[in-house]
């Protein structure tokens, strides 16, 4: 008796590894689904975009598009931020509640100077930068980001980035 019990107890662990592998498996298949793994050809073409609005709009207006939560500037993961050259957040479509404050001296868990690089770049023009930052479709948790980011004017500049393997291969 003893013996059966400890077949049918070993059989049952089995099985039930056996379900929770397979929930596993397709609970990363579905999240990876729903994530939108942009690269780095969206993210660009996303910046593009948002440039041509800025420099066809009121800045005002631009701003307040680009920080929109679900508007044509937010897409998940993907969304537009605008800094001035001091490391002024002006409009952020990942978190509104950075608008306002300075991020200049902001670093990375790396110990990357993120806004100040950021700065940089937007000052040549425009660029790419690898960092961590927190992911809003992740309950904020810190990621790897590649970031990208276009000069509006000598005022301003806004970019984007990606989360995914775009993110993680570069």
């Amino acid at each position: 008796m003893r013996v059966k019990k400890n077949v049918v107890n070993r059989l049952l662990s089995s099985v039930l590894l056996f379900l929770a592998m397979i929930f596993a498996v397709g609970s990363f298949e579905a999240r990876a689904e729903n994530r939108g793994d942009w690269t780095t050809d969206d993210v660009k073409s996303f910046v593009d975009r948002a440039l041509e609005y800025a420099r066809t709009h009121n800045k005002d207006e631009a701003l307040k598009v680009f920080s929109a939560k679900d508007g044509v500037f937010q897409q998940g993961g993907l969304y537009i931020f605008a800094y001035d050259f001091s490391g002024n957040v002006i409009a952020h479509g990942g978190d509104a509640s950075l608008i306002g404050k300075n991020l200049i001296g902001m670093k990375d868990p790396n110990g990357l100077e993120v806004i100040k690089e950021l700065v940089k770049l937007a000052n040549q023009g425009d660029g790419w930068l690898y960092y961590t930052w927190p992911n809003p479709e992740h309950a904020a948790r810190q990621e790897p980001k590649l970031g990208y980011v276009a000069k509006v004017d000598d005022g301003w500049f806004i970019g984007s980035g990606t989360y995914g393997p775009a993110a993680i291969k570069h």
